[in-house]
């Protein structure tokens, strides 16, 4: 396997993954998943009504990878996912080949879901402009960011690349209500921590029709995981490490994920970027899992993290803890433990302000819903039980972004989107994966 693979044996389910040195990370890692204690006495919680859609039952095992990209988007009404196509010779975890083709969905009026579409490059993330230019970020190796946008609004047969400076892969990208798009990517593939490294930032401004390009320094080595916020001009972003530390991890091939940093540009023409250093342990773990923004405007991040001061032993006997912060434009973070059991979370918002998380308890359970108190730092009040989604076995779950992928909201009606992974005649390897959607509406809260 190649060595830039990194943690993506995700792909098989998060059991084989062999990237990080413990058992209890490579789970934590792969799956997002918090490890709690088993409460034996937990009540069974009531369930609520979910729409379960099998997308397409052959894509690639490797279509779901990175917290921060999107698959799905809502466009006039219809909703639309990408997948990757299955490849030949394709195994878990292989995530970039020149031959890489992307699968497009819609899902009709009468409710089923047709390929509308197959692209010739690797969608890796998406998004939607108003008019209805799609942009695909789709490297076809660790060495490239190549992005597409379709030529023609609305016409996936014209794809075009828009975007062929990057040098590695390594990357996060948004859109915003006026059509700007904002891609982020690692300068340098170099991953060795602390050799200095930097993520470019290329925007692309749909007014004047022109790129503009400018850096962000990051010393510790390479960032590549960017969950972006773009607003006209301005952007926020949040960057997760991709390093190979052999102190924070001991086990070949040395994988780390721990450090995030926090930027702003409020004029992306200009290029002048507030940098900063947020989570920064010597040892630890750090999980990201969702980035919104929420009706005060502000952004919010969800995710799982554990540090330790001495040894990567003292932070793995540590449990991986959920959050939930507020980030505000100057940088400046509130952090609020919320106690939630779950991985691969999502935040929701309902349309009277009431505030919820989507997650996992645990590999092969259902989804669950809790109702949170966002005025009594995101303490769960309420759960709810989502039949059905226990076939939700990708390690990261997406949903409507609009404000990061473009496209549309669907009010109190919540979507969600991940694959299931299928094992291959020998039941040792997976094969392929099947792509599913969920669909259920927000409680009225009581």
């Amino acid at each position: 396997m190649n060595k830039e693979t990194e943690r993506r044996d995700v792909q098989t389910g998060g059991q084989q993954m062999r990237e990080l040195c413990w058992a209890v990370v490579l789970i934590c890692a792969s799956t997002g998943s918090v490890l709690l204690a088993e409460d034996s006495t937990r009540q069974r919680v009531p369930s609520l009504p979910v729409k379960g859609e099998l997308v397409c039952g052959n894509v690639s095992a490797n279509t779901i990878h990175g917290w921060q990209s999107g698959r799905l988007v809502k466009f006039e009404g219809a909703l639309y996912a990408t997948a990757g196509a299955i490849r030949p010779n394709e195994k878990p975890g292989d995530m970039m080949g020149s031959d890489t083709n992307s699968l497009i969905f819609r899902r009709e009026p009468d409710g089923a879901w047709r390929q509308a579409a197959v692209v010739n490059s690797r969608s890796y993330t998406w998004s939607v402009a108003p008019d209805g230019t799609f942009w695909v970020v789709g490297p076809a190796s660790y060495n490239d960011a190549n992005t597409f946008r379709t030529r023609t609004p609305k016409d996936f047969s014209s794809f075009e690349p828009a975007y062929g400076q990057g040098s590695s892969s390594y990357l996060g990208a948004s859109i915003s209500p006026e059509g700007n798009f904002l891609l982020l990517h690692a300068e340098s593939n170099q991953m060795e921590a602390f050799v200095s490294n930097a993520v470019v930032a290329a925007f692309y401004d749909n007014d004047a029709k022109a790129w503009s390009r400018s850096r962000l320094e990051t010393p510790e080595g390479r960032y590549g995981y960017e969950g972006v916020l773009l607003r006209g001009k301005t952007a926020l972003a949040v960057l997760n490490s991709a390093l190979r530390d052999k102190a924070a991890n001991p086990v070949p091939p040395h994988y780390s994920w721990r450090h995030v940093r926090l930027a702003r540009c409020d004029d992306l023409t200009q290029g002048q970027w507030v940098n900063k250093p947020w989570l920064m342990p010597k040892f630890g773990d750090t999980v990201l899992q969702d980035l919104m923004r929420g009706p005060d405007g502000l952004a919010y991040l969800a995710y799982a993290y554990r540090e330790g001061t001495n040894s990567c032993e003292e932070a793995a006997a540590k449990p991986l803890l959920h959050y939930i912060a507020r980030i505000h434009d100057n940088l400046e973070a509130d952090v609020f433990p919320t106690g939630l059991p779950a991985g691969s979370t999502r935040i929701l918002v309902d349309r009277a302000k009431n505030w919820y998380v989507v997650g996992r308890l645990a590999a092969g359970q259902n989804l669950h819903l809790w109702q949170v108190d966002d005025k009594a730092g995101f303490k769960p009040i309420r759960e709810y039980e989502l039949p059905g989604t226990d076939r939700f076995d990708g390690y990261m779950i997406h949903t409507l972004r609009p404000e990061r992928f473009g496209g549309e909201s669907d009010g109190d009606t919540v979507h969600l989107m991940t694959t299931r992974h299928i094992a291959a005649a020998d039941g040792k390897a997976i094969d392929h994966a099947e792509l599913w959607h969920a669909q259920f509406d927000l409680p009225l809260p009581r």
